[in-house]
């Protein structure tokens, strides 16, 4: 991670190269159904205006959109590219470039985000333009990764002499270098109630499987770089690592045929090279699919009767303002 992030127009330029090359374009459905059944069960009223702060190319605008059909909603990022790609995605929602250095006249209801908080260069300073664009009365719910204690990625950063980055907030090893802290829920709490907010909801999800869910459905050098077992802290933890090694290439492997089968399918105006992918990975994915399936149900079971355990590596907070 760059030091310069933490400077205003350093991190604008960052994420307009991002933004202009496809950056955060998609997330999967699942995410975005459980975005939008948390969204729906928030005690927020029936008509409003809302704030996609740090809206990206837009996914989440939109999905607010759907999930609050009588809301007014916007999306704001600082990243020109970002609302220009946003803006013809999903023109039924407005959009706009925020600049913490003016203060908006725009005022809304509820204002939304989802992974801005660990990006953002003076957390401070963002919470306060946050805390601008809302009403007097309001309500804010924030999408984030967690730092609290013992989800299965702690304890796996507790294997590693790099696991926690201690200049970068106790950032994890593996995470985007675009993430600049990782923050507990007490931590993201102490910060939001300066304005007057007081945590009403939160939810947990990748206390363990949803963990194995991501990490075995990556690429095998991402795994092998993860478990690097030159990286541990000692001769337990080696072992350990090399253990883990071997479980995630061996449940990596089992559901890449399905994966890339999947995956060719979708491919829109598909060319000969992909019908062929396609074709020879049908039947092996037969076998690969109980795999990816039952890793899939463990995780979203997990979700389903989990999701207020704190133990969990991303978090989603509803504060509000009365």
């Amino acid at each position: 991670m760059k030091t310069e992030l933490y400077q205003k127009e350093e991190a604008i330029d960052f994420y307009e190269n991002r933004y202009e090359n496809g950056y955060m374009d998609e997330w999967p459905t699942e995410k975005k159904q459980r975005v939008f059944e948390i969204l729906r069960s928030l005690p927020l009223p029936e008509t409003g205006e809302a704030l996609d702060y740090g809206c990206g190319n837009g996914v989440f605008t939109d999905l607010l959109c759907q999930a609050l059909p009588k809301w007014k909603i916007y999306g704001s990022d600082i990243s020109q590219n970002a609302v220009n790609n946003a803006k013809k995605r999903f023109p039924k929602c407005t959009f706009f470039v925020s600049d913490n250095d003016q203060k908006s006249e725009l005022q809304f209801d509820f204002l939304f985000s989802h992974h801005v908080l660990e990006h953002v260069f003076d957390i401070e300073k963002a919470l306060i333009e946050i805390n601008n664009y809302l009403k007097p009365q309001a309500f804010i719910m924030h999408i984030l990764p967690c730092g609290n204690e013992n989800s299965f990625e702690y304890n796996f950063c507790k294997l590693r002499l790099d696991g926690f980055n201690a200049s970068m907030e106790n950032r994890f090893f593996y995470e985007d270098e675009g993430h600049v802290r990782r923050l507990t829920t007490e931590k993201a709490s102490d910060l939001i109630k300066v304005h007057g907010f007081t945590l009403e909801k939160d939810f947990y999800s990748n206390q363990y499987h949803g963990a194995i869910k991501w990490i075995t459905q990556s690429s095998a050098t991402f795994i092998k770089n993860f478990t690097n077992p030159e990286k541990a802290i000692d001769a337990k933890a080696k072992v350990k690592l090399e253990q883990l090694r071997r479980k995630f290439l061996w449940l990596a492997y089992l559901q890449l045929p399905y994966s890339l089968y999947k995956d060719t399918k979708a491919i829109p105006n598909k060319k000969l090279k992909h019908y062929v992918v396609q074709l020879a990975y049908m039947v092996p994915s037969i076998i690969s699919y109980p795999v990816h399936a039952s890793i899939n149900a463990k995780a979203k079971k997990e979700w389903d009767t989990n999701n207020h355990a704190k133990n969990g590596s991303e978090m989603y907070i509803f504060y509000s303002r009365k």
